[in-house]
């Protein structure tokens, strides 16, 4: 049995009438009737009383209407599910992602993922950098926003999505609190709230690289996981931090006053990695979209 079977039959069990049928599906009228001969002899069931006018449905034959129809129904869905997935629109796609994306771009680009495919289930993961490394090979994620870059590695690709200038955040009541803009070695006697420096990659790491450049290493006065945490202690005092340009807009009027760098200014690269051989389609429409954000997005490093 084929599933052309099915669709003669349903057509003759709509129609009712072989010839109307046979127009219906665009063949003659004599191979309709050899088919549907064929489909009774493989069932061991008469499914049509023919001497009869109309044509008439035996119970048998009402019976494995309604489930062909269902049949031809289901398999109709899978083809069109399986094309929505083919062309990126439908299936499931995991993306990792540094809390600091959130303020630079991660929202425009989801955004308009959803639009253009909102049949794709997205899964977002907050991670560090050396998570998401970690998660695209072990294949728990299909893309990461990481910020800093991910070291070159086989298999794994990324390209730059924005370069994004660093900001100190100080408590209000610093002394350089109310300056226009200061040079990042004016923070080498404060304690410094960081992210954790191991494993790398880490935006700790080029902190501190930072740091070293203007003639200090920085002390740490707390670790955190979260920006928010770490806005957080700054606003109560406890140290302060660099924090990317877009991360500053967003978090005004929380106790913390955020003031640019002057030169040379320290950058936030953020990029958006992916695992090289991967060609599912819901990947490249991700990819296709961040390149056209990337082109338009004021700021964004070309």
């Amino acid at each position: 049995m084929e599933l052309r079977h099915l669709r003669y039959f349903v057509a003759l069990g709509e129609e009712l009438n072989f010839t109307r049928a046979a127009e219906r599906l665009h063949i003659a009228q004599p191979p309709l009737s050899q088919q549907i001969r064929q489909l009774e002899h493989e069932l061991g069931v008469t499914l049509l009383q023919r001497n009869s006018r109309p044509v008439r449905l035996t119970e048998a034959g009402e019976l494995f209407l309604a489930r062909a129809r269902a049949v031809l129904a289901s398999f109709e869905s899978a083809v069109a599910d399986t094309r929505r997935v083919g062309r990126g629109q439908a299936g499931k796609l995991a993306i990792g992602f540094v809390g600091s994306a959130m303020f630079a771009g991660l929202p425009d680009i989801v955004g308009a993922y959803r639009d253009a495919c909102p049949d794709v289930e997205l899964v977002l993961d907050e991670m560090l950098a050396a998570e998401i490394a970690e998660a695209l090979r072990r294949r728990r994620i299909d893309a990461g926003f990481a910020r800093p870059a991910l070291p070159a590695e086989t298999g794994l690709a990324q390209h730059l999505l924005l370069e994004e200038p660093y900001v100190a955040a100080l408590p209000r009541a610093h002394p350089l609190a109310a300056r226009r803009d200061i040079a990042l070695a004016e923070l080498s006697d404060d304690a410094f709230v960081l992210y954790p420096a191991r494993p790398e990659p880490s935006v700790t790491g080029l902190i501190v690289n930072a740091c070293q450049a203007a003639g200090f290493t920085p002390r740490l006065a707390q670790e955190v996981l979260h920006l928010q945490t770490a806005i957080g202690l700054i606003a109560a005092g406890v140290g302060v931090s660099l924090v990317p340009e877009g991360a500053a807009r967003a978090q005004t009027g929380r106790g913390v006053a955020y003031v640019r760098l002057s030169a040379p200014v320290v950058t936030a690269p953020l990029t958006l990695a992916w695992r090289e051989e991967d060609a599912s389609p819901a990947v490249q429409r991700l990819l296709d979209i961040a390149a056209r954000w990337r082109e338009i997005a004021p700021g964004v490093a070309r």
